[in-house]
């Protein structure tokens, strides 16, 4: 039960208490007055009547003495007149039998009143001739009892309710910072900063008020401090320190994630840019004035290549790549031209227009699916082809892998669909003690002759042929169809993409999915790629916090290999996040890589967010990473994807 309502009850228990007493006490000294009055009222009417009789005093004319009785006895007031002679015998008697019935029954029992009997002597001169005995009636004096009672029920009862009422508004306004209080608590439970501006005024719940701001502010503090050194940490381990550009450590690992072709990604164009004779320059005009020549190409490509999701990085002294997925060569070929008139007037403003300093560029298309040796070594080939163009940008074509075909695939993936020949797989993620966490669904094709293909083969297809919408609601509709015939304890993770994010007719199927089938809640969790979150728009921030509503869990994967203010997690507040695979490969050899990882951690256990490590293939990579706080895994080494 809360303070206030405590408080309340307390408070209004005392008042009562208090009221009830004073009320009985009144009713109380209201009987004993009636009570007196009884008495008074009887023994006055003896007195005087028994004057009024020895006065008039006849032993043989009792016809008189009835007479007077009968005046006085019939006022009503009376219960009963009796007049005796000196040997008790009555002589004569009025009895008023009248009940009242305007008293209840029950009020008369409980306020039992005592009708006292009164005496006097009848005298004739100097001889008493008898005694009169006068009772008062005791149902008026209820009649006055009982209204008097109805008159203090009733404003003591409003006299209650409005002290009530007051005491309500009082502790309601006097509690009020408590409200504020227990919101700054429940944030603080969510890892959220919430701080009281307006102090109360209440001296005991201001020093409350001030303490958790403090508590609040150092929080915050702690969380700022690890967001920076993680993107410090960040900056020394993946970032050029002259150009600001990713270094060749970091365009490897994004590289990877971009050809692979179980990932939510697109083929682009990627860009090499090779300065000739830079020692010419370094060596004549000195080390800053070929660094700032290298800078002034890299600030232009970032100007003239400013696509979504373009990836910039200066892989040695002479390179520098650029990958833009989503791009066409046509979409690019305006700006490289224009980056190519622009080296001779870098040369020019820095005053080494002597030197044979030059650069050549060149680009091609690039697709999911390609290893990185292959592609880098067709990028090598077009940039020395591109040495011989004087200067203009070399565009090399490079034959695809995947079938051109489109209509030839989209006839594939649609009769792939009408049979039921995708088939979901499934690879679990343990705890550090052996036992699943949960199981990230993986779509795999059964082609006619019965053999299965991973993602890699048929994604890039889909994507050119439109057909992602229909591929993510097929994952969704068969996970959520092995729930309703499985017994399922751990959590399917389905991962959404680019495409969910966008759609909002699609964003709203899966969201009526989740609300009428609420069986549903907690058995689902969905991942979202880093880069998705960092660049997503305000609907697709909305629609995973309508996800966090419906009871499923979220995830964010690929995580920490981007170039990003890590305080979104504090917005977000993800259930987990996934490591980027390129993270596993190096964190037993780069004592870089594990600083790095480990301010993530740091991070994001102080969020209550778990880590989970991918891509794990041995003992070792799974002692480096607890050894850094991660506590869950998940790759080839607990077992390859099996099917649901």
């Amino acid at each position: 039960m809360s303070l206030n309502k405590q408080m309340m009850i307390f408070i209004a228990s005392m008042l009562l208490i208090l009221l009830i007493g004073t009320f009985a006490l009144n009713l109380n000294n209201t009987k004993n007055f009636l009570q007196d009055q009884l008495s008074s009222h009887a023994q006055d009417t003896a007195t005087s009547l028994g004057l009024s009789l020895s006065s008039n005093a006849d032993p043989d004319d009792i016809s008189t003495m009835e007479t007077m009785i009968n005046a006085v006895f019939d006022r009503g007031y009376y219960s009963n007149i009796t007049l005796t002679d000196m040997d008790d015998k009555v002589l004569y008697q009025k009895i008023n039998p009248k009940e009242m019935e305007a008293v209840p029954s029950w009020f008369i029992h409980a306020l039992n009143l005592q009708t006292p009997t009164a005496g006097a002597v009848v005298q004739s001169g100097w001889m008493p001739i008898g005694t009169l005995s006068v009772t008062s009636h005791a149902g008026y004096a209820y009649i006055e009892l009982w209204q008097a009672f109805i008159n203090l029920l009733v404003w003591f009862g409003i006299a209650a309710l409005a002290a009530i009422l007051i005491v309500v508004s009082a502790l309601k306004w006097m509690l009020k910072p408590l409200k504020e209080m227990e919101k700054q608590a429940q944030a603080i439970v969510k890892k959220e900063y919430l701080v009281q501006s307006k102090l109360p005024s209440t001296t005991e719940f201001k020093r409350v008020v001030n303490a958790m701001n403090v508590m609040v502010q150092k929080m915050k503090e702690v969380f700022e401090r690890d967001a920076k050194t993680a993107e410090k940490l960040q900056k020394l381990a993946y970032q050029d320190s002259v150009t600001g550009l990713s270094n060749r450590r970091h365009f490897e690992m994004m590289v990877d994630s971009l050809l692979d072709p179980k990932e939510d990604t697109s083929p682009g164009i990627i860009t090499l840019v090779r300065i000739a004779e830079l020692k010419e320059l370094n060596d004549r005009y000195g080390y800053l004035i070929g660094d700032q020549f290298v800078k002034n190409i890299a600030d232009s490509l970032q100007i003239q290549l400013a696509y979504p999701n373009t990836l910039l990085a200066r892989l040695n002294g002479t390179e520098i790549v650029a990958i833009c997925p989503r791009v066409s060569h046509e979409k690019i070929k305006g700006s490289l031209q224009q980056l190519s008139r622009q080296i001779p007037e870098f040369l020019a403003q820095l005053g080494a227009s002597d030197t044979p300093t030059r650069a050549s560029i060149a680009y091609m298309d690039y697709h999911p699916g390609q290893t990185r040796a292959k592609l880098l070594s067709a990028l090598d080939y077009a940039i020395q082809q591109a040495d011989t163009e004087d200067g203009q940008p070399y565009y090399y074509s490079l034959e695809e892998e995947i079938n051109s075909q489109t209509n030839a695939w989209r006839e594939l993936i649609d009769n792939a669909i009408q049979q039921s020949r995708f088939i979901l797989f499934g690879q679990s993620s343990y705890h550090h003690n052996g036992k699943v966490n949960d199981k990230e669904v993986l779509i795999r094709l059964k082609d006619e002759n019965g053999t299965l293909h991973s993602a890699g083969y048929f994604m890039p297809a889909v994507e050119q042929t439109g057909k992602l919408a229909e591929i993510d609601q097929l994952v969704v509709r068969l996970a959520l169809d092995y729930l309703d015939h499985h017994r399922q304890t751990e959590r399917l993770a389905i991962n959404l993409t680019r495409t969910m994010t966008v759609n909002e007719s699609l964003q709203h199927w899966l969201l009526e999915k989740l609300t009428t089938n609420p069986q549903y809640k907690h058995k689902l969790a969905f991942e979202i790629a880093e880069p998705l979150i960092i660049g997503g728009s305000k609907s697709a921030w909305q629609f995973i916090h309508q996800l966090q509503a419906n009871g499923a869990a979220i995830g964010i994967d690929h995580f920490g290999s981007h170039f990003a203010n890590m305080r979104y997690l504090q917005d977000l507040k993800p259930d987990y996040v996934k490591l980027d695979t390129a993270f596993t490969k190096a964190i037993e050899q780069d004592e870089q890589t594990r600083s790095y990882v480990s301010s993530l951690c740091e991070m994001a256990v102080s969020l209550d967010i778990k880590v989970v490590a991918m891509s794990v293939e041995n003992q070792a990579q799974i002692d480096a990473f607890n050894a850094l706080g991660v506590t869950l895994y998940q790759g080839y080494h607990f077992g390859a994807p099996a099917p649901l």
